[in-house]
């Protein structure tokens, strides 16, 4: 096995890294990487950025967004938190679920029994401690090779996570998996001796590695530039990050002091493909120009700020403001 430990604290970098080491890596060799992030929320493959996360407050604290290859939920990381990534053989008809068990999830439980904490695998993807969520895991398939990566929460910042991750119920039917939000803890909590979060890893490499020796592997320069590549090009880039939003309807209505404003939006890799906009409001202008204007631009509050810019709204929604119609569409 190969083991692989970097510095960086970018997650989009290290799912870059996860795709590079999946393309070139030779397909027989196991390969781990431990790292950590700044504080971050990441999305899984099939969920709506607006839905599972506050923007507005993750933009304000400075939390990095990133969507990983992987589904599931949506998570919180911070340099409180380890990250787990091990990349396998794969071969037609195996077990996911049995492969990342096996590969990720046992070995982590082991190690954090000889620690002297009670973990135990619960649920489809879970690690808990006295009945609380400390690890979530998930895996994909890609280029002959299964990658299953989770994250350990040691001493993350419980209160950010609470503050930044959401479980919306506004009005979005939609073909992705909805985060369902646990009561999480912090492995320090459970040390008989609580110490640093690096001395932490310390020791739990000596556990994890104990029965499954290693070679360590530093990226070198090719390695890095290669990385850069698949990060400017996917998990690195906004708009990719929005794009891989599936495809689903938003329907949402607001009464302002000017009317009631109902918005239908069809969505599709990010964009907007149809928009009807209906309500009692005092619009003297035909509503499909407006309509049209919120068409075929990305579902992000800024495109739709943009393309409102310099048009005459009031000829068309009456006394209802821009930000009243933009707070209709991302609340």
């Amino acid at each position: 096995m190969l083991y692989i430990e970097s510095d960086s604290m970018d997650a989009a970098f290290h799912f870059s890294a996860e795709e590079y080491i999946m393309r070139q890596f030779p397909s027989d060799e196991p390969v781990m990487m431990i790292w950590q992030t700044a504080p971050c929320a990441m999305l899984g493959a099939n969920q709506i950025a607006e839905a599972e996360i506050d923007m507005a407050r993750a933009k304000q604290e400075g939390v990095q967004i990133v969507r990983r290859a992987s589904g599931g939920g949506t998570i919180f990381t911070d340099p409180g938190t380890f990250l787990i990534t091990i990349i396998l053989p794969y071969y037609e008809g195996q077990d996911l679920r049995q492969t990342a068990a096996e590969g990720l999830a046992g070995p982590i439980v082991s190690a954090l029994e000889k620690m002297g904490i009670p973990a135990k695998i619960e649920g489809r993807n879970d690690i808990l401690v006295s009945g609380k969520k400390v690890s979530g895991f998930a895996q994909y398939v890609r280029h002959g090779k299964i990658c299953s990566h989770g994250s350990l929460l040691y001493d993350a910042d419980l209160e950010m996570l609470a503050r930044i991750l959401r479980v919306d119920d506004e009005k979005i039917r939609s073909k992705a998996l909805r985060s369902v939000r646990s009561r999480v803890t912090n492995i320090m909590e459970y040390m008989a001796e609580p110490r640093p979060a690096r001395a932490f890893l310390t020791l739990f490499k000596e556990h994890l590695f104990s029965a499954r020796p290693f070679t360590g592997y530093t990226f070198n320069e090719q390695d890095f530039t290669e990385i850069g590549r698949i990060y400017h090009e996917k998990y690195g880039n906004p708009a990719w990050i929005i794009q891989r939003s599936p495809s689903f309807s938003f329907h949402n209505s607001v009464r302002f002091a000017g009317g009631k404003v109902e918005v239908y939006l069809a969505i599709a890799s990010g964009k907007v493909t149809s928009c009807s906009v209906r309500g009692d409001f005092l619009g003297a202008a035909p509503i499909r120009e407006l309509e049209e204007r919120l068409e075929n631009i990305l579902f992000q509050r800024q495109a739709f700020a943009d393309a409102l810019t310099g048009f005459p709204l009031p000829l068309y929604l009456g006394n209802i403001l821009i930000d009243e119609l933009l707070s209709c569409i991302f609340y």
